[in-house]
């Protein structure tokens, strides 16, 4: 529950920085701006209302009585020197000709010479259009008449047909200041009320952002994380003494990378955050992540990977696997020992700091090179920068020179076991998978492999020549947006969904599965597993620390 606190929390608090944003800038415009400015007036001729006497009224107002009897007012107004009666019913309002008793019309014409009385811009008229009501107008939907003028705002006249009055004027500063007002009162109707159900929501949002953000401190101030002589986690003690650790979430207990395994007569109960991450069996064994616990004398911590090092590593050859994976080999003058499945930390360069970036070994282990598969991460907007580590790799030449550390995790094979090894990936998740598989047909006696790829498009199959060639692995090939282009005669649709079926004619107590691939897909994939009533502690997976 804390988890989804904390993830809800964030996504709270980005929506209300974005919205705080808007208030700002939209109050700042309507402070420079100012009322008149915004009230599309600025050409709109003060009008004084015109002498009675003058009007011209040939039927008089007795015989409007005689012809409206239930008329609450009966009322003389001047349009353009003609006069007219407004008559108003309990159900209705009437506009009478007072020269011919006529109800009351506008033609275009008139509609233009009552526009031009309201105007004292400089401008000519350049279009009367026929309107049913306006979006610029609020409370008008009657028929009347558009009137625009060739002047520096733009101006827009509106003129109602029943009366003959000038509605409104409408100009470039006018639509301006009306979408400052949506979004400063979060208004996207345009039904110009601050009074609405979206500002009902970002009120209960902004409640909600503040009690989870109470709670959250409370538990901060109650675990003591704001207390200068508080102990540090295990995570913050293994960093500070240089222990070969991994982790990239900052300590959030949301990449499961930090496990380490605890000895002690009383081990710390697991949290949330290591229920969701770590299997029953794990948790058993006493691992934990390092990030969710301080450091306590009596418990020993154990690092499963103790023969980390640092290597520099020479860029041998690269080369283009599909339009947006490239495979990078590496070589090292030092001899590191590691696992297939396992993977290292590149440390990029990055203005001035030095950021970490991991990246799995695709290939099975050679104590003297490295082969790895990046994606490149291309800007997702205009203004975003592209993938810092990803460009950074995918731009190195070759005999460039990068330094990483590692080897880290424990995404390698089971062992002792008989069982069928079930492999699902998708994109850049080949990398470990390929590793896996390629031990485990190295072995005297390989068990039997069959592995799931997916991927959108027939272009995209890494390894593709690779993994149809006739050896111990039953490979399938998934893609989820397969087009003519493709000629595609094999499975199309998510990955996980091709294995579903698969795994409905199997026995699940007799497999070990290991899966790799994008957040979306490994989610998927991991839930359509516990639907299939795979044992957990028989499920193994690497979501690229994310």
């Amino acid at each position: 529950m804390m988890r989804f606190m904390q993830w809800l929390h964030r996504w709270v608090s980005l929506i209300l920085i974005v919205q705080v944003l808007l208030w700002l800038a939209s109050g700042l415009f309507f402070a420079f701006t100012g009322h008149h400015g915004m009230s599309g007036h600025q050409y709109m001729e003060h009008q004084h209302p015109p002498m009675l006497v003058d009007t011209e009224t040939r039927v008089g107002i007795e015989t409007i009585y005689e012809r409206y009897p239930s008329a609450k007012s009966i009322q003389l107004n001047s349009v353009m020197g003609i006069g007219q009666y407004v008559v108003t019913t309990a159900d209705s309002t009437l506009y009478i000709n007072a020269a011919d008793g006529n109800l009351w019309t506008t033609d275009a014409a008139l509609a233009t010479e009552i526009a031009l009385a309201s105007y004292s811009g400089p401008g000519d008229v350049t279009e009367v259009t026929t309107v049913s009501g306006s979006d610029e107008v609020v409370g008008w939907n009657s028929a009347g008449f558009r009137i625009d003028m060739a002047d520096d705002l733009n101006t827009r006249i509106y003129v109602d047909a029943a009366s003959g009055q000038v509605v409104e004027h409408r100009n470039t500063p006018w639509t301006l200041a009306d979408w400052a007002f949506k979004l400063h009162f979060m208004d996207y109707s345009g039904e110009r009320s601050f009074n609405h159900l979206l500002i009902w929501s970002a009120g209960l949002l902004a409640l909600w952002f503040s009690l989870s953000g109470l709670i959250l401190l409370g538990r901060n101030l109650a675990q003591g994380d704001f207390n200068p002589r508080r102990k540090p986690t295990m995570l913050e003690h293994l960093q500070q003494n240089n222990q070969p650790v991994a982790s990239s979430c900052g300590g959030g207990g949301t990449c499961g990378l930090c496990k380490v395994t605890l000895h002690g007569d009383q081990l710390p109960a697991p949290t949330a955050a290591e229920k969701a991450m770590l299997s029953p069996a794990e948790l058993s064994a006493g691992l934990r992540l390092s990030c969710q616990h301080r450091v306590d004398e009596k418990i020993e911590i154990e690092l499963p990977n103790e023969q980390v090092a640092t290597v520099a590593l020479e860029l041998k050859s690269k080369r283009q696997l599909t339009p947006s994976i490239v495979e990078l080999t590496f070589v090292s003058q030092e001899s590191i020992d590691y696992r297939a499945g396992q993977f290292m930390q590149f440390m990029i360069p990055h203005q001035e700091q030095v950021l970490s970036r991991h990246y799995s070994v695709a290939t099975r282990p050679d104590p003297h090179q490295f082969v790895f598969t990046v994606r490149q991460m291309p800007s997702p907007s205009e203004g975003v920068p592209p993938g810092v580590g990803s460009t950074y790799l995918c731009n190195l030449a070759v005999g460039d020179e990068v330094e990483a550390i590692g080897p880290f995790g424990d995404f390698v094979l089971t062992e002792a076991s008989a069982r069928t090894q079930l492999f699902i990936g998708g994109g850049a998740g080949v990398a470990p998978l390929r590793a896996l598989l390629q031990t485990e047909q190295a072995a005297s006696e390989p068990r039997p492999c069959v592995f799931f790829y997916g991927a959108r498009h027939s272009n995209e199959l890494c390894y593709r020549e690779e993994f149809e060639q006739p050896s111990g692995i039953e490979y399938t090939p998934v893609l989820s947006e397969a087009d003519a282009e493709d000629n595609w005669q094999g499975e199309t649709g998510f990955v996980h969904e091709t294995v579903a079926k698969w795994l409905a004619e199997q026995d699940v107590n007799a497999l070990d599965v290991y899966v790799c691939g994008p957040p979306p897909m490994l989610k998927a994939t991991m839930q359509m597993l516990a639907d299939a009533k795979v044992p957990r502690d028989r499920i193994r997976f690497d979501d690229f620390g994310i």
